[in-house]
């Protein structure tokens, strides 16, 4: 090998051994400065961090001011003071105070609770507005106005006095709060309420006053009661609008069912309310009279407060016509009452409800022609039809007017208040037209008109008519009345009569009538002139004796042609009615045949062809033929033990009644007057032929026998 080569080689080797640990050596080294720089670079980084953390907090710091005045305020001063504004209408001290500076001050001026306030002593006026108020609403009427530190708006409360709550008031503030930095929180320093009190009416475009409202309530407690006083509400109703301590006072006249005087307590008003139930009807309308005359709705003073609210509720004249009932003095009778009325009112919110705590009430009772002229409501009776007939010893006679006949017994005489008697004197039939007169007590019967008799122009009870024979024997005579079974009558009397009018009385009693089979009642009992009042029901009040069938069979000669029978009940006694003739059977007649006495029987008219008798006298025809029949039997053993009154539609010109036993045996005593035939002495059933004279030749005897001392007939 060339040892150049060789030397070049090995210089080689060398070469690159040295270079190889140079780089060894710059290896180690270069390690050790990057590491170095690593470190270097590390802690400058922290370094800057560092200084830019502490600068910004200084920036921040140095700008905090600026940051709280001008951005933060709109929001952040706005929410402290609405939060604080909100706190007053939660009405919590908590809800307030954590607002406030220890430094606060505020100055209220107007309502409510003005004065100059401190940390110390704001917290009263709080509570006095808390405890004051209640149910609290509020809002601002613009958008408020903010500043740096300051708010400003005008505020409304809507609060409602606890005391009174009806007072729905609103307390409409100028406000406005300062709001500072205390110890890195807002704080309200200072605030100034300039406050004054408005209706809400004032408002809400709309909204009726409190007071017309208020007005309206307590006048409604008051036309509650004059209500209930007119539909005779219970007491225990009518006592609602009054206080557990409430006075009544009640001055003036009153009817003597109702006392004056006055009534303290729940248990007392009601004491008056139950005698005032008792009318047996109330109608009332309340009003105001003016000076002048003019009629106008009752008049309400309301005064509204927090601490006392009250009213008083006027109604100068309310009428009350109020009609007496049977059990009270005067009946019947309607009283126009006009009362002044004056109710004193508080407001009780623990009820909510308004509360009579005083009531006068003055009354008058007027005529109750002041009230409706022209109506008459007393009692009155006019005459509107009259028939008098002069008795002259004790003939009797027969009188009728409209629908009503009275047949005055022969015999009956009068006897007078001072005990004298007399058989001369004027006996009056009266028909009366009624204004005034009202149902009887506890009926629904319907008065229609009324009818009475007069002795010598007088009605009274004091007057009686008797048995001239027996004076002490009542004698009644015998009224008929074409009517219905749906009518009855009440006696009337008590009153006074000047000959055409007959003013006052009551009813006294009802009045007992026997019915008949063709719309015909009669009554056998009124024996004093005093007053009878028709009235009328919808249903029967009374009936017929009942139907029974018989076969009439030919009597003494006599061929029946019709017949109508009825069953007796001697103590009710029977009226029945066949063709022209109706007979009335007394109560109280009973049957005798062979010593049996009968209180229950059969009772028949027949009629009989008249053809089958002859004349009874030259002159006279007959012209009715008829009989009465006991159990089918025509005949003169059988008695009845008292009188039948027999009416026949008859002419009046010479008529004659004759009783047929196969001839004429007796001529019958009759009255003749006003198209009736009337007989009062037949007490035993047997044939009668009522005759008329021929026409064109006068009557040989005469028309009417009044004689009743004859028993020679039956």
């Amino acid at each position: 090998m060339d040892s150049k080569l060789i030397g070049l080689i090995v210089a080689l080797v060398v070469v690159l051994g040295i270079a190889g640990y140079g780089f060894f050596l710059y290896s180690q080294e270069a390690s050790k400065v990057s590491s170095l720089q690593s470190s270097l670079s590390s802690i400058t980084q922290h370094t800057v961090t560092q200084l830019v953390t502490q600068t910004q907090v200084t920036t921040v710091t140095q700008t905090q001011p600026y940051y709280i005045t001008t951005v933060i305020s709109p929001n952040t001063v706005s929410g402290v003071v609405f939060q604080f504004l909100d706190g007053i209408a939660i009405e919590n001290i908590n809800d307030t105070t954590p607002f406030l500076a220890p430094n606060f001050t505020a100055a209220v001026m107007g309502e409510p609770f003005p004065g100059y306030y401190t940390t110390g002593n704001f917290s009263s006026w709080l509570n006095n507005f808390f405890s004051t108020y209640e149910t609290v609403y509020f809002y601002t009427t613009a958008l408020p106005t903010v500043s740096d530190e300051q708010f400003s708006a005008v505020v409304q409360y809507f609060v409602a006095p606890t005391q009174d709550p009806v007072l729905l008031q609103v307390f409409n503030a100028s406000f406005t709060a300062t709001v500072s930095n205390v110890s890195g929180q807002l704080k309200i320093t200072h605030i100034s309420w300039m406050g004054n009190t408005l209706s809400p009416s004032a408002v809400i475009a709309g909204y009726p006053s409190q007071h017309s409202m208020q007005a309206n309530q307590a006048l409604e407690e008051v036309l509650y009661q004059i209500n209930g006083m007119g539909a005779e509400f219970p007491p225990s109703t009518m006592v609602q609008s009054f206080s557990p301590s409430a006075t009544l006072e009640v001055t003036g006249t009153l009817p003597a069912a109702v006392k004056v005087g006055n009534y303290t307590g729940i248990q007392s008003i009601s004491s008056f309310f139950s005698e005032w139930d008792n009318f047996e009807f109330v109608a009332e309308y309340s009003q105001n009279i003016l000076p002048n005359g003019t009629a106008i709705p009752p008049n309400v003073m309301v005064t509204l407060s927090p601490n006392m609210t009250y009213a008083v509720v006027t109604a100068n004249e309310t009428p009350f016509l109020v009609f007496l009932s049977s059990s009270q003095p005067g009946y019947p009778a309607i009283c126009d009452i006009h009362i002044d009325l004056t109710a004193y009112l508080m407001y009780n919110s623990t009820t909510a409800s308004w509360q009579i705590q005083k009531e006068v009430f003055n009354a008058q009772t007027v005529p109750v022609s002041s009230d409706a002229p022209g109506y008459v409501l007393n009692p009155t009776f006019t005459v509107y039809g009259e028939r008098t007939a002069t008795i002259t010893n004790a003939e009797g006679a027969v009188l009728k007017v409209g629908n009503v006949e009275v047949i005055v017994h022969n015999g009956t005489a009068v006897k007078f208040a001072n005990g004298t008697v007399s058989t001369n004197y004027n006996f009056s039939l009266v028909l009366f037209a009624v204004q005034g007169v009202f149902s009887p007590p506890g009926t629904n019967l319907i008065p229609m008109y009324a009818f009475g008799f007069a002795v010598n122009g007088q009605i009274t009870p004091a007057i009686s008519l008797v048995n001239a024979s027996n004076t002490s024997q009542p004698m009644a005579p015998t009224t008929l009345v074409q009517a219905p079974n749906t009518w009855t009558t009440w006696t009337w009397f008590g009153g006074e009569f000047n000959g055409t009018v007959y003013t006052g009385g009551g009813y006294k009693f009802a009045d007992h009538w026997i019915y008949g089979n063709s719309d015909m009642m009669a009554n056998v009992v009124f024996f004093k002139p005093v007053i009878w009042i028709f009235e009328a029901s919808q249903m029967p009040l009374g009936m017929p004796s009942p139907q029974v069938s018989i076969t009439p069979t030919t009597v003494y000669g006599l061929t029946p042609i019709s017949s109508y029978a009825v069953q007796v009940n001697a103590s009710q006694g029977a009226l029945l009615t066949l063709g022209p003739i109706t007979v009335v059977i007394p109560p109280g007649t009973t049957a005798t045949e062979n010593g049996m006495t009968m209180t229950t029987y059969n009772f028949s008219i027949i009629l009989y062809n008249e053809s089958n008798v002859p004349s009874p006298a030259s002159g006279q025809q007959a012209y009715l033929v008829f009989a009465y029949a006991v159990n089918n039997q025509v005949t003169p053993s059988i008695v009845l033990s008292k009188p039948l009154v027999t009416i026949i539609i008859s002419p009046n010109e010479g008529p004659q009644m004759w009783t047929w036993l196969n001839k004429y045996v007796f001529h019958d005593p009759i009255i003749s007057e006003d198209g009736y035939v009337i007989n009062l002495t037949f007490f035993r059933p047997v044939p009668w032929v009522l005759t008329l004279p021929v026409q064109g030749m006068p009557a040989t005897l005469t028309s009417t026998s009044q004689s009743t001392s004859s028993s020679s007939y039956y």
